[in-house]
């Protein structure tokens, strides 16, 4: 084979040797490619720029140097600042809220690697064109490092508004306080106990009417301050209330330093989201100085009605010595069966006093006469003889005889006389006379 034939089978020989290698090289790439590489010749590719667009909180893409490289569409709206004002023009490391609030040391954090998100930080949004349109809200931030095979070529910046999360906890710590304070200085004992009836709440006056403090008291039971049935009684009432639907109202007394103190109690079962009882809050109403006030009032009424007894009693059966030895009793008005026992009553109390030997009943002022005042006129003759003294009725009507004579009483001993005038004059005659009384 000459030269030139040698050259031509060697050349077409490394050609074949090339193309077989070209295939192979090309197998063990289509080899050991991940699934995702090799699907992706038929999958459609991820809309990455899309997805970034759509997200619902401002979104900030930052070269390494902290100029702002991308920007979403919520941030445009959120911001109130078109794109062109923020891409290629804002550093987050020239921004001198940015740098007081830690945005930019946050940054540079993610720059060199590390995912950071920063607390809930007040921050004042500017305007880029009307500064009249900034606002101040809570933002947090996070950043995120997006690394190549190079390493760090940007940090995106997620943006969350949490003001109205904010102010709803402002608001929570603010009704709390609130709350506290009306705890601490309402004048009512208030506390709370969990199921098992230990205090889990106690406030000042509680801790005065049981002398203990607070410290104390949380996590222990009532029988370890108050005496055994006194403890007792405040379990079973937590036992009811936590049974019932309804408050239930009970009164309370309890031994202090200073004396027996009366509470007007109100408990009622405390219950978690789901409805269930957790425990019990109580609020008493110390009432002593109003039940001691009562009393002392109730006191004075039964004074003043035994003192208006008496002088109703001393009104309707005067007694009036007229000379020694000589009572009057003037009776004026109805006369009832009570009257009548207090007028006997009296009559006997005054002659054994006055050791009156004469008794003039004037029963001039009486108005009528029925069975009770005439079985009272002899009940009253019979007592007098009966204490030795002698009785003398005068100003007897027509009316109180009739009654008299119908009921065929037995006046024996009783002298009865037309007028009060003739009666005195029948006594003062009488009063020297040894055996007044037949």
């Amino acid at each position: 084979m000459s030269t030139q034939g040698v050259s031509d089978a060697t050349a077409a020989e490394n050609a074949r040797l090339r193309a077989r290698v070209e295939e192979l090289e090309r197998r063990l790439g289509e080899a050991t490619s991940p699934p995702a590489a090799q699907a992706s010749a038929t999958e459609p590719r991820v809309p990455f720029e899309a997805v970034f667009e759509l997200l619902p909180m401002p979104a900030f893409v930052y070269r390494t140097d902290g100029v702002v490289a991308a920007v979403n569409e919520v941030t445009c709206t959120w911001y109130k600042t078109p794109r062109e004002y923020l891409v290629g023009k804002y550093s987050v490391l020239q921004d001198p809220e940015a740098i007081s609030k830690g945005f930019a040391e946050a940054f540079l954090r993610a720059v060199a690697g590390e995912p950071v998100t920063l607390p809930a930080i007040p921050y004042v949004i500017k305007h880029e064109v009307n500064e009249d349109l900034g606002r101040w809200c809570w933002l947090e931030v996070t950043f995120l490092p997006l690394r190549d095979e190079a390493g760090v070529r940007f940090v995106v910046a997620l943006i969350r508004d949490v003001s109205a999360h904010r102010e709803a906890e402002a608001r929570q710590r603010r009704s709390a306080a609130l709350l506290q304070s009306i705890i601490e200085n309402a004048p009512l004992l208030i506390y709370a106990m969990d199921a098992e009836g230990r205090y889990t709440v106690a406030n000042r006056l509680v801790e005065e009417a049981l002398g203990a403090s607070r410290g104390e008291l949380v996590g222990r039971r009532p029988g370890d301050f108050v005496p055994v049935d006194v403890a007792a009684r405040f379990a079973e009432q937590g036992r009811h209330a936590m049974a019932s639907s309804a408050p239930i109202v009970a009164e309370d007394r309890l031994e202090m330093h200073d004396g027996t103190h009366v509470f007007m109690t109100t408990k009622f079962a405390l219950r978690d989201d789901d409805g269930k009882v957790t425990g019990v809050c109580g609020i008493s109403a110390d009432i002593t100085q109003r039940v001691r006030a009562e009393e002392q009032n109730l006191r004075l009424q039964e004074q003043m009605l035994r003192v208006r007894e008496d002088t109703l009693r001393s009104i309707s059966t005067p007694l009036l010595p007229i000379a020694a030895g000589v009572l009057v009793v003037p009776l004026v008005g109805k006369v009832t069966r009570e009257r009548a026992d207090l007028v006997i009553e009296a009559l006997l109390r005054g002659i054994s006093s006055q050791q009156a030997r004469i008794a003039i009943l004037d029963v001039t002022g009486m108005p009528e006469a029925g069975a009770e005042v005439t079985d009272a006129l002899i009940r009253a003759a019979r007592s007098v003889r009966m204490l030795g003294a002698e009785i003398v009725i005068t100003g007897v009507r027509p009316s109180v005889a009739q009654s008299l004579v119908q009921l065929d009483a037995d006046l024996g001993g009783i002298v009865t006389l037309g007028t009060l005038e003739r009666g005195v004059a029948y006594a003062l005659s009488r009063r020297g006379h040894r055996g007044a009384a037949p």
